[in-house]
């Protein structure tokens, strides 16, 4: 990601809805922003030609008296993630995702009152295609591509937010999960402001979002390598003993634009894996980006983050009552440097 970029797309946005155990199967996940007038927008979603569901973006903002979308400076609380399940007998490698607003309305010249979506990102099975890679095609003839930054803008029911499947097609849903690479050592100054964090470190609670399997992000060509990772779904019940642990544990020190676990962070999972040692608990993995970045880029970093380190959990041996690995997006909660912010915080409870 390039500075200038980094410098202008200062803004960032939540993943939002309820969190769960991470599917085995196929599925579609999409990120996709909105503005409501007398209700949210609601959307349709298709692979290969087949419905897979509806949904509704509830966060979306309200045109009668918030204003546009386009106008928010942080469009944070007016984007969601979505999880769709794809039939095992449905899914194909080069299957096409279609994304349609199901429920135009509009309040006329002037009044400023408009239902819209905006699809920032669609990922499958772990392969995400962001606003470059995605196209509006129309019910009778193509319609040309409006963008809004990061969005991809669907304003009626007469066109179709539409990914093709990338180069080498969609993965199957059981990829080998990637061997995790170290990345450089941090060289900026904040690395010696927090490198001596204590172990359990109390953050502030986040609002729970999506259970969201790997979003991989297509390379940029300037040192953004994102790592593949697959779905992982809770161990079977063994017999191991009583979780006795209610801990918000945090994971400092991903590099600028990087979801790599470097070897710093790799101790500090080695430090938490020891604590919680033989114990069978519940575990939520939660990925935060710092506010410097565009849109989908930020959000799809918090997720392979979170996914990244529940890897290295669950190689390292530790076991699970249940799990998930979930993303929330860009914050600046956990202080004033991008540096803080670019944190994976696991809970763990009986």
């Amino acid at each position: 990601m390039s500075t200038l970029k980094t410098a202008v797309l200062a803004t960032a946005f939540a993943l939002c809805a309820v969190p769960g155990a991470l599917a085995a199967g196929s599925s579609v996940q999409l990120i996709i922003g909105g503005e409501a007038y007398d209700g949210p927008p609601k959307f349709e979603v298709t692979f290969d030609g087949k419905v897979l569901g509806e949904g509704a973006v509830n966060a979306a903002i309200d045109t009668a008296t918030a204003g546009r979308f386009a106008d928010a400076a942080d469009k944070t609380p007016y984007v969601q993630s979505f999880a769709f399940d794809i039939p095992e007998d449905l899914f194909k490698p080069g299957g096409e995702v279609r994304v349609r607003l199901v429920n135009e309305a509009y309040g006329g010249d002037g009044s400023n009152r408009d239902r819209n979506l905006y699809l920032a990102a669609v990922a499958v099975n772990g392969r995400a295609v962001t606003v470059s890679g995605l196209s509006t095609q129309g019910t009778t003839a193509d319609t040309a591509n409006e963008l809004l930054g990061e969005f991809l803008v669907l304003k009626d029911g007469n066109v179709e937010g539409v990914s093709r499947a990338p180069t080498g097609g969609w993965p199957l849903p059981d990829a080998t999960i990637a061997a995790v690479q170290p990345a450089a050592e941090p060289v900026t100054t904040e690395v010696a402001a927090v490198a001596d964090a204590p172990a359990a470190v109390k953050a502030p609670v986040a609002k729970a979002p999506a259970a969201v399997t790997a979003l991989k992000l297509p390379e940029t060509g300037e040192g953004d390598k994102p790592v593949a990772t697959a779905s992982l779904a809770a161990d079977e019940p063994a017999a191991n003993p009583a979780c006795n642990r209610d801990e918000l544990y945090n994971v400092v020190g991903f590099n600028e634009s990087s979801n790599d676990l470097t070897p710093k962070l790799m101790q500090r999972l080695d430090q938490i894996v020891a604590d919680i040692g033989e114990q069978k608990c519940k575990v939520m993995v939660t990925g935060y980006s710092s506010r410097a970045g565009n849109h989908a880029t930020n959000a799809l970093f918090a997720i392979e983050r979170a996914q990244n380190v529940l890897a290295y959990l669950k190689q390292a041996g530790l076991k699970f009552e249940k799990v998930s690995a979930t993303g929330a997006g860009a914050t600046e909660q956990f202080g004033d440097t991008f540096y803080a912010n670019r944190r994976v915080v696991i809970s763990v409870a009986p």
